[in-house]
């Protein structure tokens, strides 16, 4: 009976700590012109997830808008997405920033 209470007790632990331990995640809601196609989304994609502690990226075309989850430690900003999207032939209007990652 002991052993077992431990064994509940270690991994109701251990369970806390990985919570604990993982970042929180954020979400950008970015703007951009010139998203028009699956090519697009997956070069934007690509540079976007080059960028350590973004975790997620999801497009939607017709809105131009491109959402990216990141550890809440990543601080994207306009000077750095305009240079971002502007190599990749885009042009990035601006961001809004969520407190939780609604990507699933």
């Amino acid at each position: 009976m002991k052993q077992r209470v431990y064994r509940i007790f270690f991994t109701i632990l251990l369970m806390t700590a990985s919570q604990l331990s993982s970042a929180t995640q954020v979400q950008y809601n970015l703007r951009v012109d010139g998203i028009t196609c699956p090519f697009c989304v997956a070069t934007s994609a690509k540079a976007l997830k080059k960028i350590d502690g973004v975790n997620k990226v999801e497009a939607n075309i017709e809105a131009g808008l491109i959402k990216v989850c990141a550890d809440d430690k990543v601080k994207l900003t306009d000077k750095h997405l305009t240079q971002l999207f502007v190599d990749k032939g885009f042009t990035y209007r601006g961001m809004k920033k969520l407190e939780a990652c609604e990507i699933l």
